[in-house]
Order: structure tokens, then C-alpha cells, then sequence
């Protein structure tokens, strides 16, 4: 039996954001959703994956202007970049990946709306 030599999940993820941009793409975008949708640990690791993937630290510090090191611990397990921060990272990854991030807003049932709904298909049965 030989042994296989495993790379750890987050080499793999990085690696394939190096080789396609689609890719990259996608997790940024997820990155946000999950931001937004309060899940900031979520957003921090694939905004590092990301970052590791192509930027890389040392570029996005000398970009932002930002210590390599400061970046380093933002988007770590227990980091916690300010807005200012993730906007101006989003900011040059954008310009350096030629990828423009927009948001668009879409309507969801106002949750009063839906219990009316409920309360009224209940009573009706």
C-alpha cells in the first residue's frame, strides 16, 4: 500500500483560485453573502483563501497600504477587519483582477406579510 501525500483543504481551494478566475470569483461573492448575512468567520476564510490564491499579502499590503502583517491577522480565525478595511481590499482585488463586485437587492416577503398568510391558511383549514 503506498501512501499519498494529502494536501490540506485550504492549499487545494487557493491553488484553484490561482488557475481559475471563475473560481475566485465565485468565492468572493460568496464572501459577501455570507458577510452580509452576519457569517463574518465565513466571509474572512474565503476572502484569505482568495488573497492566498492570487494577490497574495505582501502585493495587497503594498497596495492598500496596509502592514502585511495587520492584513495577515484581519483575515485570520479570530480577526476582525473594520469596513474600512474590507472595502479597500475589496477595492484592489477588484482593480487587480479586472472583476467589478456589484449588489443588487431583491425583495423578500416581509416577515408580518407572511405570518397573515399562515395565520389565514390556517384558520382556513
Amino acid at each position: 500500500m503506498t501512501r499519498t501525500s494529502r494536501r490540506p483543504f485550504d492549499k487545494v481551494v487557493q491553488a484553484r483560485v490561482g488557475r481559475e478566475r471563475a473560481y475566485a470569483e465565485a468565492l468572493l461573492e460568496e464572501a459577501v453573502e455570507a458577510m452580509l448575512g452576519g457569517e463574518l468567520d465565513v466571509a474572512r476564510s474565503l476572502i484569505r483563501d482568495v488573497i492566498k490564491g492570487s494577490i497574495g499579502y505582501s502585493e495587497l499590503s503594498r497596495l492598500t497600504g496596509t502592514p502585511e502583517k495587520s492584513l495577515i491577522r484581519m483575515f485570520g480565525p479570530t480577526g476582525n477587519p473594520t469596513a474600512a478595511n474590507m472595502v479597500s481590499v475589496s477595492d484592489q482585488w477588484q482593480q487587480y483582477s479586472g472583476v467589478s463586485l456589484q449588489v443588487k437587492s431583491v425583495r423578500v416577503p416581509r416577515r408580518r406579510a407572511v405570518k397573515a398568510r399562515h395565520e389565514r391558511a390556517r384558520r382556513a383549514t
